[in-house]
């Protein structure tokens, strides 16, 4: 008979499966209690650090290798990297990330153990949650929070961001647990912090100052074409063409590398179709490959950059770059070794971390201009970033190709990623990707214009500029890390005391 401690990581790994289900374009939220709840429970059979670690590396190895499974269609479909190699290729990715909560939660076997569970589980959620933000230039993906756009504890973000929604979300799960195991009423108390988010919704934190009319063209050009030499105009005058349909819009937005030339190569037609833009008064914001000129401290170093032009202007260098696809770690090592780590433009530079907004004019009974703050892929994913930047901004701008990807799980969950900054900053965010999905976000998260999937269109709206900061913008995530943190002490007071 299999002993029951045998099937323990079997059935975290199952839990961890489950969980991306209560993520776009799921939102199967209950699924993400249950899947939290079956990592707290698996993780009360643990009886030594090893073990804990053995249990959430299972956990967090099926949460990723489901949860960013869509990895796959880059590297096999459009990298060109055999199957054979690109499975395995996704699941040392999924298996390296699963590390970090793996560590984590080692950790709090080793200094709590057992002892205030319920809290401390959540904590050391915390904890992993905001450590994948950063560590390793970060990858701030699949939050337990992201899954609560629409719920009552989507109150909770523009107070503490997602972070403080994962938080409840684990002391929920872990709560209802441990009220199962003990008939303890007071387990239950994290259910009050659902109604009170709820309240928390009526709250407009940040003010319309104006509007502004923007528009955004989707090319929808195929990937496999997108950088061959002889489809660099085809894709310019496609975009061009497209735009002089929206022009007399403020704010025209095109897509990540929409120019798949050199910024500098394609200076002259940018200043002929901005004259036309400008005479229309409207300002053309687009992502391009940048390059230092000689001459230059930076001389031949490459940038993913945004250019704004026409009735507007200013240039912004991508900061958060995509390992393996933006650039490769270890590049000498193992430049070559396969198809995908050679892609196209695979070389790129970080950007500063102080760059100015773009500038923007507006038309309407007084002429004037609005700040617009742009964020390049998956920089949108990055609450740190997207709140030092909403501060100067009256509007977001986020730029994609998540033609990488496919019809896959990852353009939606990148897509609620910007809804939630979006919430989390009280900001308007416009947003445009090569085949979608491209779509206008009001300051609640929600989308009020959205582009079809796979197709050459484009449509037009109207945004609010607006102003202020939510209370997450002006505290960020440390007030939580330190309420959250504070209750170890005592759960490693007793857990050596016990010891002893």
């Amino acid at each position: 008979m299999i002993k029951r401690a045998a099937l323990t990581p079997w059935l975290a790994l199952s839990g961890g499966a489950l969980f991306p289900l209560a993520l776009a374009p799921f939102y199967w939220w209950p699924v993400g209690l249950l899947s939290l709840g079956l990592l707290y429970l698996t993780l009360q059979s643990a009886n030594s650090t090893r073990r804990a670690f053995l249990i959430s590396w299972c956990y967090a190895f099926g949460q990723f290798g489901a949860g960013v499974s869509w990895i796959y269609v880059s590297v096999h479909d459009h990298g060109g990297t055999p199957a054979f190699l690109a499975v395995p290729l996704v699941g040392v990715f999924a298996a390296f990330l699963a590390l970090i909560p793996a560590s984590w939660f080692a950790l709090r076997q080793r200094l709590c153990g057992q002892h205030l569970s319920v809290i401390t589980f959540a904590s050391f959620w915390l904890l992993q949650e905001w450590c994948r933000s950063w560590f390793l230039t970060g990858f701030p993906w699949l939050f337990a929070g992201d899954a609560h756009l629409n719920t009552w504890l989507s109150g909770w973000a523009p107070v503490s961001g997602a972070y403080s929604i994962s938080v409840i979300l684990a002391l929920t799960a872990a709560g209802i647990i441990a009220f199962m195991q003990t008939r303890r009423w007071v387990a239950l108390l994290p259910l009050l912090l659902w109604p009170a988010g709820e309240a928390l919704r009526a709250i407009d934190w940040t003010d319309r100052t104006g509007e502004i009319t923007v528009g955004i063209v989707q090319g929808n050009v195929e990937q496999e074409r997108k950088w061959l030499t002889e489809e660099i105009f085809p894709t310019m005058e496609r975009y061009q063409s497209d735009s002089e349909a929206l022009f007399g819009t403020d704010l025209i937005l095109w897509p990540e590398t929409a120019i798949t030339m050199l910024y500098q190569r394609y200076e002259p037609y940018m200043n002929r179709f901005a004259r036309q833009a400008r005479a229309a008064g409207s300002t053309i914001v687009t992502g391009i490959p940048f390059r230092w000129p000689q001459g230059t401290e930076l001389a031949g170093e490459y940038h993913n950059s945004i250019v704004a032009f026409g009735d507007g202007e200013g240039l912004y260098h991508k900061q958060r770059l995509v390992p393996f696809g933006e650039y490769i770690p270890l590049e000498r090592a193992i430049r070559g070794l396969i198809p995908f780590f050679d892609l196209p433009m695979s070389s790129f530079l970080s950007g500063d971390s102080e760059q100015a907004p773009l500038r923007v004019n507006l038309h309407g009974q007084e002429q004037r201009s609005a700040r617009i703050m742009p964020y390049i892929c998956y920089e949108i994913a990055y609450p740190d970033l997207v709140l030092r930047g909403a501060k100067e901004a009256g509007l977001l701008v986020t730029i994609s190709n998540d033609a990488w990807f496919g019809d896959s799980l990852g353009p939606k969950q990148h897509m609620a990623l910007a809804q939630m900054r979006a919430l989390e900053t009280g900001r308007w965010v416009l947003r445009s990707t090569n085949t979608g999905i491209s779509a206008l976000v009001d300051h609640r998260g929600r989308i009020v214009e959205r582009a079809p999937v796979a197709i050459r269109t484009h449509f037009t709206g109207t945004a609010e500029l607006r102003s202020g900061n939510t209370l997450y913008m002006q505290l960020g995530v440390i007030p939580l890390l330190c309420l959250m943190t504070a209750p170890l002490i005592l759960a490693g007071y007793r857990q050596r005391k016990g010891t002893a």
